[in-house]
């Protein structure tokens, strides 16, 4: 190849890339233009070929801009579109469609007179004679040649408009930034299609000839173009699209305000309206595109297509004058009821005009400083009493339609979860259809928006089927609490009556997950106030079974949580099976029922825990390279597959802890290289932070987070424990666990412990040989030392943590001959709990500070099974054992 040609190649490829890199935005698999079309197809970044060059354009902006024939007079609409393949290493620019026809692409005529009725239009353009074959010998196929076009002649297509936008006319360029090339044999025809895919059966390729055109230099085509049109409508661009052409336009404002400005046309000057139109007669006379000229026999069908535009304009121009025309009858009427154009304003806003109005949807006030007078005056007007015809006054006031705030009295509602945004952009005709005619308010109305008519159909529904008494809304609560109150002194005290807002007796359902969470926190402060602190005595404890978690999991439950907050339990299995209940022995018809169930495919879970203080997040794992997110108030569900730089040390992820804060998350890695490490995430952006790392061997055995959230307490299975901090990132201390000779689980738990470890007071162990040593960690540190810190004039002494490297338990349990595998504690720190999977009906329950194992229970007849997992309620109050045939128990703390 030579040099000369390398350097045009270069350039070209320069040029387009910098064309391509400063005028256009890529969103959701579209390319954004300058310009009013958005390119759907082909996706950026991948190469066009084929028999065809085919190209997908959105000609409605997403739906802001109506489809033509546009009226004359319509402020926002594409005169034209052209689309040219060009190459400046071969100075070939080939015409794809401008309105003109050719050859075998005769079909493709003016681009927005295509396929009438489609938001969508499709351009199907079948190669030329020209660019078929580069030389090279084809295989199989005699002496035929084939072309791959980018090789040796790298091509790109341009895209110009022609359009109008708010009145003003602009034409741009665009370069798709795509690769063109094709692979299609020289010699060869048009492959047969139907006329619907661009092209005929049995004709030749169009020539070269017929289609080529004069090629402007970059510079000329630079000048040409509007270069001060920016990249428009892609997401978080706030350019509205005006769409009418005469009285009040409407447009939003921000999609952030909600309000509705309305213009008046004739506020415009007329030396404003001489310059549009002579934009208008500019824009024209764009259309043609001179700069690129065209066969004259080519020419003539676009102006046969320009014809027939204006005629369809004129006739849409007739028939709605003619709707607008009034009779005499009507004039009378409308002079009689409204008045006349000069008393109009003046009687709207008199007082003995409007009538007593005190549920208002709307405001109305003016933009102008001297009005503001009237906005108490007028606060409470009905949007039917602010239509008005515009006089043309020379006033610059514009009103404003804002959406009225609730009054001290409302309460605002909750966004329905079936609201969408895009319905504010339809229309829908009331008058149009004889079955929505009695959605109307007046005879007079017709069209809505779709938000308007999802309203109207509501109400519909609502008065043929009124809304049943159970499917009353959680904002009732409010009111049957206050009826409740008002009926507290006819109800005898303790009583588990509930009166609804009728004032009848009703059953104490269950209330469905999302009713729940709503209006759990008062139920949860009952709870509290009714459930004051207790102490636990020692030896003996008052503990009664209660009612069983009605649903069985079909494999050995995993793990059990409860929510911080609220009496719900979170319970998981093998089974792939996660559920939420409701803990509520005395619930009717079904004690402790069943919020929801959340089934993972091809995930045995293995472990899900509640996040953070309010416990509205839960996270769950199995043993795999991924876990889950799950939010309870959005229901909204996130995977995180991988750990940024961490990705190779993750196996599973199954063994994982969150922080008591919400903030972090631990996840042992699965690398045991230097005695074991852990892997510390974000819990609102799930990206790494920190990673802890123990010495020893065998790696991680168990973990648990310090009270605070600020660092962790890591047992290794070689019975070394570290104390690790997250707010210096490095290890604290390292001690031994007193006679392990291998670590299984281990678990924090009480208050007023050493404020440098977290301010946990105890710390349990278990190890494979059943025995539980249990520490008290104010005696794990030794006394601290002095360190001496030298400054410009001054000293100061700042005292550092040292721990023991072996400390003496508190006390040692030997009650267990097999490996412990559950060990907890309860919230308050008066209970531990430690079990084995190994053995049957083997758990046992020890009290706090002394160390003493109750001898009352469990006893022989209690039914454990082989226990699988262990947890204590929010209020130390309910202790729930799971087993490993799926069954959960529950037994109430008393005393």
């Amino acid at each position: 190849m030579a040099p000369n040609f390398l350097t045009a190649y270069a350039a070209a490829l320069l040029l387009a890339t910098q064309s391509a890199a400063l005028n256009f935005t890529i969103a959701n698999g579209q390319i954004y233009t300058p310009g009013l079309a958005i390119v759907d197809s082909p996706q950026p970044g991948t190469p066009l070929g084929g028999d065809t060059i085919e190209v997908a354009l959105d000609v409605s902006t997403n739906g802001r801009l109506p489809l033509p024939p546009y009226a004359e007079d319509s402020p926002s609409q594409i005169h034209n579109i052209s689309i040219f393949l060009s190459s400046y290493t071969t100075q070939r620019n080939f015409t794809i469609t401008n309105g003109t026809a050719s050859a075998n692409n005769a079909s493709l005529g003016n681009i927005m007179f295509q396929e009438p009725g489609s938001t969508v239009k499709h351009v199907r353009w079948t190669w030329p004679d020209c660019l078929v074959g580069d030389g090279s010998q084809g295989k199989g196929l005699g002496d035929t040649d084939r072309g791959v076009l980018l090789t040796n002649h790298p091509l790109q297509i341009s895209i110009r408009q022609s359009f109008r936008l708010n009145g003003t006319d602009h034409y741009t360029i665009f370069d798709l930034p795509i690769s063109v090339s094709n692979s299609i044999p020289e010699g060869i025809s048009a492959s047969s299609r139907s006329s619907d895919s661009g092209g005929y059966s049995g004709e030749q390729r169009p020539s070269c000839d017929a289609l080529n055109n004069p090629l402007m230099t970059p510079e000329e085509i630079h000048e040409s173009a509007d270069s001060s049109v920016p990249v428009m409508f892609a997401p978080g661009d706030a350019t509205q699209v005006q769409t009418s052409p005469n009285g009040a336009v409407a447009r939003r404002v921000g999609p952030e305000k909600k309000k509705l400005k309305l213009l008046s046309m004739d506020q415009q000057s007329a030396p404003r309206r001489d310059q549009q139109k002579k934009q208008d007669d500019m824009s024209s006379d764009e259309g043609s595109f001179a700069s690129f000229d065209d066969d004259d026999a080519l020419s003539d069908s676009a102006s046969d297509d320009d014809h027939e535009n204006h005629n369809a304009s004129k006739l849409a121009a007739k028939r709605k004058n003619a709707l607008l025309e009034k009779d005499s009858e009507e004039e009378d009427l409308e002079r009689f009821v409204l008045g006349s154009k000069e008393t109009f304003r003046e009687q709207l806003f008199r007082d003995d005009f409007l009538p007593s109005v005190t549920n208002s949807t709307a405001l109305v006030k003016t933009t102008t400083d001297d009005d503001g007078d009237n906005d108490d005056k007028h606060a409470r007007l009905s949007d039917s009493m602010l239509f008005t015809y515009d006089a043309g006054d020379d006033s610059d006031d514009q009103m404003e339609i804002v959406q009225a705030q609730p009054t001290p009295q409302e309460e605002p509602e909750e966004t329905p979860a079936w609201e969408d945004s895009d319905d504010e952009r339809l229309t829908v005709s009331l008058a149009g259809a004889t079955r929505l005619r009695k959605l109307r308010n007046t005879e007079a109305e017709d069209v809505v928006s779709g938000t308007e008519y999802a309203k109207r159909l509501r109400q519909q529904y609502l008065r043929l089927y009124p809304l049943p008494e159970w499917a009353q809304d959680a904002t009732a609560g409010s009111k049957r609490r206050r009826r409740r109150s008002s009926a507290g002194s006819d109800s005898a005290p303790g009583s588990d009556v509930e009166l609804d807002s009728d004032g009848e007796e009703i059953d104490n359902a269950p209330l469905p997950l999302d009713a729940f969470l709503r209006d759990a926190n008062s139920f949860a402060r009952g709870a509290d106030n009714t459930n004051k602190r207790r102490k636990l005595r020692p030896e003996t404890i008052d503990i009664q079974r209660t009612r069983d978690i009605p649903d069985m999991h079909k494999a050995g439950i995993s793990s059990l949580a409860f929510h911080p907050r609220q009496p719900i339990l979170l319970s998981t299995s093998t089974s792939s099976v996660m559920y939420l209940h409701h803990i509520d022995p005395a619930a009717h018809p079904t004690p402790n029922p069943a919020l929801t169930s959340v089934q993972v495919k091809r995930t045995d879970l293995r472990r899900a825990a509640f996040v953070g203080p309010a416990g509205d997040e839960v996270v769950f794992a199995g043993r795999r390279r991924y876990f889950h997110s799950w939010n309870l108030s959005s229901g909204l569900v996130k995977k995180v597959s991988k750990i940024q730089a961490h990705q190779r040390e993750h196996r599973t992820m199954e063994r994982f802890r969150a922080s008591p804060c919400g903030r972090y998350l631990a996840i042992v890695t699965s690398d045991k290289k230097g005695g074991g490490s852990l892997n510390i995430v974000s819990v609102t952006t799930m990206q790494w932070v920190a990673q802890a790392r123990i010495d020893g061997r065998g790696g991680v055995t168990d973990f648990a987070w310090w009270s605070d959230g600020e660092g962790l307490t890591i047992a290794g299975k070689d019975g070394q424990v570290t104390e690790w901090s997250l707010k210096t990132r490095r290890t604290v201390g390292v001690w031994r666990d007193d006679g392990s000779i291998g670590g299984t689980v281990m678990a924090l738990g009480g208050s007023n412990g050493p404020a440098e470890l977290g301010g946990d007071r105890w710390v349990a162990i278990g190890s494979n040989s059943g025995v539980l040593n249990v520490y008290d960690r104010n005696e794990l540190l030794a006394k601290p030392k002095q360190k001496q810190q030298a400054g410009n004039n001054n000293s100061s002494t700042t005292a550092t943590v040292e721990i023991k490297k072996l400390p003496t338990p508190t006390r040692t349990f030997e009650h267990l001959t097999t490996a412990i595998s559950v060990v907890t504690f309860s919230p308050d720190g008066q209970l531990l709990a430690f079990g084995t999977q190994l053995k049957k009906d083997t758990l046992r329950l020890v009290h706090l500070p002394s160390c003493t194992v109750y001898r009352n229970w469990p006893t022989e007849q209690t039914p454990l099974g082989r226990i699988t997992a262990v947890a204590f309620s929010a209020g130390s109050d309910v202790l729930a054992v799971g087993n490993d045939v799926g069954k959960i128990r529950l037994w109430e703390i008393r005393a």
